[in-house]
């Protein structure tokens, strides 16, 4: 038996897409947003005017200073144990730790009421520090250093992820023509913040920006995973000519994967509380109303979960229900391939392959729509992956 003991630290690169991010703020770029109350429409056109420092309304995305670098402890632990000559089986534990990890936060959102957004915010307006130095063309209409501010995207480094699993391994050296790999998986992944630049099934922006605590939720979170890669050649029947010609030079392979679902959010379309986002964000969250969410009838294309389980909130206030609480369809492919090998030559070969790539032709269904102010709420109107497909192919070696 070997025990098997690793810890480490790994830094992040500086993403520089923080930095490249300024270049696309006044006095360069002028992102103007028209944001109205869903109740009181209060949008009379869809015409931008000319923009002027100190008189447009622009957001803008800011950056931490002096920002901590980001970076993942991780830990493991195994015990290996040899059956045989070929096979080991492997049980061990793998930890994870991200700190000061970069989030979205919105620090210029009002708080949830009706009318108009600007005169709530905290900062309606800001000023560019004494001296600076403007472009010539921004110089010559503006009116004024201090101008009026909308959403400002604050990227922190503040937030954190946690992930913990246990594992089985068992593997098996090539010997009489078999060789593979089995795995299987059983985790937890948590964060405190979505991924901003690739969210999952949810906002890249929190709720509530004034409680970033009740972002703390499933991350990427795939709780159980089986997989299985296998290789074979079967022996050659000697008994004659014929069948040492018709049986030599075969090999099978397979590949099979099944997991449990990724984690979705519950949402309303749209900024219902009236506090003002990131343009194309939504992320508000649903109310829970106390229905079980998976009963009878549920777990299927056309619903998923049941819809009566959740609710829009009230005009101008937040939802209840947490980050990722809703897991969406497990996920099962097989893929096989078959293998003939020629020898045209001593120095060349010629090959036959039939591949199968979701052999079992299973419908592996997509993610729900999780938007509960919309008519196909709970329904699930997308695959995750093909059908059924067969490739058929040859390659001359030489």
């Amino acid at each position: 038996m070997v025990a098997h003991i690793a810890y480490g630290i790994f830094y992040t690169p500086v993403d520089m897409n923080t930095w490249c991010n300024q270049r696309h703020n006044v006095p360069n770029v002028f992102p103007e947003t028209a944001q109205s109350d869903p109740y009181i429409p209060s949008i009379t056109t869809l015409n931008f005017p000319t923009p002027v420092l100190g008189t447009t309304a622009v957001s803008f995305t800011a950056l931490q200073l002096h920002a901590p670098p980001q970076y993942v402890q991780q830990w493991s632990t195994s015990l290996e144990k040899q059956l045989g000559k070929e096979t080991t089986v492997e049980v061990g534990y793998l930890g994870a730790g991200g700190f000061h990890l970069q989030r979205s936060h919105l620090i210029n959102n009002a708080q949830p009421g009706p009318g108009l957004i600007q005169p709530r915010r905290p900062f309606p307006k800001i000023s560019f520090v004494a001296n600076t130095v403007f472009p010539a063309a921004v110089a010559a209409t503006m009116t004024s250093s201090t101008f009026p501010a909308t959403t400002i995207n604050m990227l922190e480094n503040t937030s954190q992820s946690w992930y913990d699993a246990g594992y089985v391994n068992v593997r098996r050296r090539y010997a009489r023509g078999l060789s593979f790999l089995a795995n299987y998986t059983f985790a937890k992944a948590l964060e405190n913040a979505p991924d901003f630049r690739s969210p999952m099934f949810e906002a890249a922006t929190p709720q509530n920006n004034d409680d970033l605590k009740a972002e703390k939720g499933p991350g990427c979170d795939i709780r159980q995973r089986f997989a299985l890669s296998a290789v074979y050649n079967p022996p050659v029947y000697g008994l004659n000519h014929l069948t040492r010609t018709l049986t030599r030079d075969w090999r099978g392979s397979v590949e099979y994967q099944v997991q449990t679902g990724f984690p979705l959010t519950i949402s309303v379309f749209g900024d219902t509380a009236n506090a003002g986002t990131v343009v194309g964000e939504n992320p508000i969250r649903a109310n829970s109303t106390g229905q079980s969410i998976f009963s009878s009838g549920t777990r299927n294309s056309t619903t998923w979960f049941n819809p009566s389980a959740f609710a829009a909130p009230p005009a101008y206030t937040y939802g209840d229900v947490s980050r990722n609480s809703v897991y969406g369809p497990d996920l099962q492919t097989m893929d096989l391939a078959l293998v003939r090998s020629f020898s045209l030559s001593k120095k060349s070969q010629f090959e036959g392959r039939a591949e199968f790539f979701n052999a079992l032709n299973h419908t592996n269904l997509g993610t729900p729509n999780r938007f509960v102010n919309t008519s196909s709420f709970g329904s699930i109107t997308e695959v995750a992956t093909p059908g059924r497909e067969i490739q058929v192919s040859v390659r001359i070696s030489f």
